[in-house]
């Protein structure tokens, strides 16, 4: 990939890692070299993924609200537990005078995920990270819920429970991140996140169970230029700057 394209499509990578946070999906940066994957190891695990359930139930769409130094609305689509979905965020972003507004589309769909800024019809194509973490999980001894494993595999720890839009939930705090997230069925409901003179809250405000979603939902929208990128590259070029 050119630098021009990186210049180009790196500020919107960057503005997703502040306007959406997913634990499930967050970066160890503290890997050691033992614990690096090769390309040979995700070859053997992509179809694995077809036999985990992500979130407890098979197919949704949960519309959200977002305030604090973040204003602005989030609806995602799931369906297959959780393997496939569609997540719009629509919001603007304050930090001192500094203001962004963002129209974001991410797909997970398989073995990659789509990073997609629908204000200029541009996209970043990624491997999916739930291979990474599959990989991660692979010799652990204490088996669960694979969406309890991911929570737990990205740092969190049960601090509670709570009620969200009528939802009993289980409240996990991801303290390296300043994070707290409300969790139903693996599915989170609510976020807090505190980093600096940035204080976000993410809030379901409506919750559709086990609905029908057409699997065009789940495809990248036609005219729009992809740039695939490696993850592990881009944060190198990131920490260059």
């Amino acid at each position: 990939m050119s630098s021009l394209n990186i210049k180009k499509l790196l500020p919107a990578f960057l503005m997703l890692l502040i306007l959406v946070f997913q634990p499930a999906c967050s970066i160890d940066e503290n890997k050691t070299p033992e614990n690096i994957i090769t390309k040979k190891s995700k070859k053997e695990q992509k179809l694995f993924i077809t036999d985990q359930k992500i979130y407890g139930i098979k197919s949704g769409i949960i519309e959200y609200e977002i305030t604090g130094s973040q204003t602005g609305t989030k609806k995602l689509y799931f369906d297959y537990w959780g393997r496939k979905q569609a997540e719009f965020t629509n919001s603007t972003i304050k930090v001192g005078k500094y203001t962004k507004h963002s129209n974001l589309l991410k797909i997970t769909n398989g073995d990659w995920q789509y990073i997609i800024n629908l204000e200029n019809n541009t996209g970043l194509k990624r491997e999916n990270p739930v291979i990474e973490k599959i990989i991660e999980l692979k010799n652990q001894t204490n088996y669960g819920e694979f969406g309890e494993q991911l929570l737990l595999i990205s740092g969190g720890f049960e601090s509670g429970r709570d009620m969200v839009s009528g939802k009993k939930c289980k409240v996990y705090e991801f303290k390296k991140q300043n994070t707290k997230s409300w969790i139903w069925n693996w599915l989170m409901l609510k976020s807090q996140t505190k980093r600096g003179n940035i204080n976000i809250t993410v809030v379901a405000k409506k919750i559709e169970e086990n609905v029908f979603i057409a699997d065009t939902v789940f495809n990248p929208p036609k005219n729009i230029l992809i740039t695939e990128v490696d993850l592990e590259s881009l944060r190198n070029q990131v920490g260059e700057n």
